[in-house]
């Protein structure tokens, strides 16, 4: 079955007992569903937000308006690698969750996320996941650039489809218009129904009905897909095929109902495929209709990938790619990135494996597209032609896949971790299609980038006699009979010298004779851009686009980087460029460079304008900044080229805040629904690290999976967090969970948390055993030997979703990358020097106001404030804390005391006070349990006294707390 995605829906009963209008009004006050990055929230809806959804309401997202319209492909077998397949099926293709992996609107700072570079494969791809997803814009852009078509999903709780069937005054279902009026607003090609609830036969049928009234009101294009699962009756029964039970949910006499089946995966053999053939063709649809399902996921049913590979030979007849029978339906196709087969989704070291997975996916075993395998898996590219949208000029590609460990453009490099669909280009139409004798191997090099994070490599070596030629792109490109073309190569070697590369364009008129078309020499080892006139091709049809290496001599460190490559005819230059660009950090401290990222294309140079900031203006393509001042600033940048220019003001885009600029002690409150803190990502991986926090639960959630978020971080395979309750942990107690050498481990507390109540709570890992302590005493351990990954944004009250966001207050939060000692948690509960040894991250919560809370490490790590407001600050943090800070209320901008040194060793603090000139001041030394220690009277004689504070109790923290006539100041001091 399809059920991967959990949900807790509204109660039915309840339903039953509103009034549809007072549903109405309620709709929009629900909280927004987890998605990838908080811009991107509203992309993924309840029922009730959907029948509530306007494009100009609260939940709409014009940032995920999609700006790419379908491209149109061409079917052509003669130059297919086997031209005997066929065109008249097609494939569906379902990663399983993608709005944990893939829900983005803007380039994410992270190499290892999902990422697809087989479109030219598939026909439509399936957003699944729930309750109403909606594709994400980059992911449509670089699907329709390729001619494929993205759809969202519905996946509903009965209690969902109670809302979705409700109809309007005049008798419309309300969700038929509203799944219309969003598929067209964002841009996506429809949606894909799994209904995996039973529901009475009344509302069955009812459920059936709004799909033939969406039939009816969808525009042309536009597909509706079923899912094998709930039967016309209501019942929930897998059928594994199109069959007499579910028929009606495809075609119900004269009226369709949905566009294609798709069916569930408990099949092996031909006789569900004959079933699913017969029905069609007896309800008059095309056998093509039904996309037989196949579930991917290793281990899970019968055609598990790799391990499975007879199955696929079922959907043609004698296992001929050229008599398809069905369409192709697979399922968790997602297994390329956290099926356990690389590590790539937990470490992107691993980014060659993920690349091969998804190429043996097409390729087969032997990752060689070009030849079958004689046995075992032989890739998807052995019975599916591969589909071309090059068809009319320009064509023009930089090969990026949209992601990378560094960031090009014009061939500058900047290095950092990234993820961008929509940057993807079109890619290569086989991966790889190689030929030849010459030892070359191809793939994408992620070291040597033009634009974007890659480029194609040709490597190996060539003997003087022997030759390797690769096919790249499927084309269909007629060249003009008086125009002349021109075809742009930028390229790089790993010599200066000849190039030993000729370029090949294979006609329609004449496929075995190629012509070549050599790139010459180059004087160094830069991007070089080399301009081929095509004007003695005229009025012929570029059919396929190739390189080939070869050499007169030996040549035993061959290697070429291909770039761009740009076929057009008039100018070179027609088209203004496109201006967009990052910040390495939009939150800062002052004098914390910041780094711009360049990520315009066509241009020949640019201009940037930092208000605020050091350089004030820049040329350079990847300029650095730094901010003296807090404040909030905007940054602009202009691109030229000879067709003209293009500009982009981010306004506002740079905050500058100034650590500790409040001096006061204060918490901040999270609400359980919306509300919690982003510090961006944070690499904690090792064998070794320490989490620690004050903790005030106000509540404990109440339904399924009762999970409370207190700090840490959930993506996949980055898991190091700490929160409250599990499924089969109680709501109110805590629990520490590691991924260990890839095993979740849980170290669940046995004691009962107190609303209201403050505790001080610390988890640490040392690469043997993970500990909880609760106020500075151990609470609960696991045996855990091993190391960990935990590269991922570090969140404070919220961790993977919405419905997991703390109820509660937090305070003086820190993560190390060290294991804390008993004793070093005991003293440090309420403050630590801000450069203690392995302290990553350290949140003191003190700034009382604004939307960011500073790392006062200096690493970097601001928190930004999500959905709070200024009421989330709070003055109720814990007693055992409550004098370790100025009060503002009391002080005086003169009256200030400072440690001399600090940490202490030995049992004698000396500090500095300040503004008390003259005049009768009382120093106090106070533990932590707000104790007087020790206090002497004074009467300084200087402007800044010094006075020795004898410290002879216990290693632990304490302050120093001064105090006359204008006021109170504080310092804090920790005795090693």
């Amino acid at each position: 079955m399809l059920l991967r995605y959990s949900y807790s829906g509204l109660n039915s009963a309840r339903l039953r007992h509103l009034a549809w209008a007072l549903v109405l009004l309620l709709l929009n006050s629900l909280p927004a569903l987890a998605q990838l990055e908080p811009a991107a929230q509203y992309t993924k809806l309840s029922v009730a937000q959907l029948l509530a959804w306007t494009p100009t309401g609260p939940t709409a997202v014009p940032a995920n308006v999609s700006r790419v319209a379908l491209a149109a492909r061409q079917n052509s077998l003669s130059t297919q690698l086997n031209p005997n397949q066929s065109f008249s099926h097609k494939v569906n293709y379902i990663p399983d969750g993608m709005t944990g992996f893939a829900g983005y609107l803007n380039e994410q700072n992270r190499f290892n996320l999902y990422n697809f570079t087989h479109w030219q494969y598939i026909d439509v791809l399936t957003w699944f996941d729930g309750p109403v997803a909606l594709p994400t814009r980059p992911w449509v852009e670089a699907a329709h650039r390729n001619g494929v078509k993205v759809i969202g999903s519905v996946f509903t709780s009965a209690a969902d489809v109670n809302l979705l069937i409700q109809k309007d005054g005049s008798g419309e279902y309300t969700a038929a218009q509203k799944l219309v009026d969003v598929a067209n607003y964002y841009g996506f090609d429809g949606w894909f129904f799994n209904q995996e609830s039973s529901v009475p036969t009344a509302t069955a049928t009812e459920l059936r009905n709004l799909l033939k009234r969406l039939q009816q009101l969808r525009p042309a294009g536009m597909e509706i897909h079923w899912y094998d699962a709930m039967l016309p009756s209501g019942s929930i029964s897998y059928q594994n095929a199109l069959n007499a039970n579910n028929q009606l949910l495809l075609q119900d006499g004269s009226a369709r109902v949905s566009d294609a089946m798709f069916t569930n995966y408990f099949w092996s053999g031909p006789n569900n495929i004959n079933t699913s053939v017969t029905t069609a063709q007896n309800l008059g649809r095309s056998p093509f209709d039904v996309y037989m399902g196949a579930d991917l996921w290793p281990g899970r049913n019968p055609q598990a990938l790799f391990t499975q590979t007879a199955w696929i030979d079922n959907y043609f007849t004698g296992g001929n790619p050229a008599q398809p029978r069905l369409s192709l339906g697979l399922f968790a196709t997602n297994l390329t990135y956290n099926g356990g087969l690389n590590s790539f989704n937990s470490s992107a070291a691993d980014y060659a494996g993920f690349y091969r997975t998804e190429q043996r996916l097409f390729a087969g075993n032997d990752l060689d597209v070009t030849t079958e395998d004689a046995s075992g898996w032989k890739g998807f590219g052995s019975y599916v032609p591969v589909r071309s949208v090059i068809n009319s000029l320009p064509f023009d590609t930089y090969f990026s896949v949209g992601q990378g460990k560094l960031f090009a453009n014009n061939g500058e490099q900047l290095t950092k971790g990234w993820t961008d669909m929509g940057k993807q280009s079109l890619l290569p139409s086989w991966q790889w299609n190689k030929s030849g004798a010459a030892p070359i191997t191809v793939g994408y090099d992620f070291s040597r980038a033009y634009y974007g994070g890659n480029s194609v490599k040709l490597q190996g070596s060539l003997s003087g006699s022997n030759s390797a030629t690769v096919k790249l792109f499927q084309t269909k490109l007629p060249l003009p009979s008086t125009t002349p073309a021109n075809l742009d190569v930028t390229f790089k070697t790993a010599a200066a010298g000849p190039s030993h590369t000729q370029l090949l364009l294979y006609f329609t008129d004449d496929l075995a004779n190629p012509a070549a078309l050599d790139l010459g020499a180059v004087s160094d080892t830069l991007w070089n851009t080399r301009t081929l006139s095509l004007a003695g091709y005229a009025g012929r049809e570029i059919a396929l686009i190739g390189v080939q290496a070869s050499a007169a001599a030996a040549v035993t460190d061959y290697r070429l980087n291909l770039g761009r490559l740009k076929l057009y005819t008039g100018a070179a230059v027609t088209t203004k460029p496109a201006v967009d660009f990052t910040a390495s950090a939009t939150v800062v401290v002052p004098n914390q460079t910041v780094t711009f990222s360049n990520a315009s294309t066509n241009a020949s140079s640019y201009f940037w304008t930092f208000e605020g900031g050091t350089p004030a203006t820049s040329t350079a393509v990847f300029p650095t900044v730094q901010y003296a001042a807090p404040g909030t600033y905007s940054v602009k940048l202009r691109a030229t080229n000879a067709a003209g220019r293009d500009s982009l003001t981010r306004t506002g885009y740079i905050t500058v805040v100034a650590p500790g600029s409040s001096g006061g002690n204060t918490s901040l409150s999270f609400d359980g629904a919306t509300k919690y803190v982003d510090a961006g990502p944070i690499n904690l991986t090792g064998s070794a690290l320490s989490m620690e926090c004050w903790l005030k639960p106000n509540g404990f959630k109440a339904t399924s999976p009762f999970i409370s978020s207190v700090m840490g971080m959930e993506d996949g395979a980055n898991t190091a967090l700490v929160r409250l309750g599990d499924a089969n942990q109680a709501a109110n107690r805590l629990q520490f969970v590691m991924l260990v050498n890839g095993i979740a481990r849980k170290v669940n507390s046995p004691t009962d948390l107190l609303a209201g109540t403050w505790y001080h709570v610390a988890a640490t890992f040392d690469g043997s055993v993970m500990r909880l302590y609760l106020n500075g005493q151990l609470n609960a351990s696991l045996n855990a030997t091993g190391s960990f990954v935990a590269n991922s944004n570090f969140f404070m009250g919220r961790n993977f979703d919405n419905s997991r966001v703390l109820n509660g207050a937090l305070d003086e939060v820190r993560v190390w990358t060290r294991a804390l000692t008993p004793a070093e948690i005991l003293a440090g509960r309420c403050a630590v020097p801000s450069t203690a040894a392995g302290l990553e991250g350290y949140w003191t919560f003190n700034e009382g106001s604004g939307l960011v809370t500073v790392d006062q490490t200096g690493h970097g790590h601001q928190g930004a404030l999500v959905n709070m407001t200024p009421t989330d600050w709070s003055t109720n943090v814990p007693s055992a804390c409550v004098s370790m800070a100025v009060q503002p209320a009391r002080a005086t901008a003169e009256l200030g005391v400072a440690a001399v040194v600090n940490p202490i060793h030995g049992n004698v603090a000396q500090v500095e006070i300040r503004g008390a000139q003259g005049q009768s001041t009382l120093v106090q030394l106070v533990n932590l349990l707000g104790a007087v220690v020790w206090q002497q009277q004074i009467r300084p004689a200087t402007a800044a006294e010094r006075l020795s504070v004898p410290v002879t109790q216990a290693a632990g923290l304490y302050v120093v707390r001064v105090s006359n006539a204008t006021g109170t100041a504080t310092v804090k001091l920790l005795k090693q």
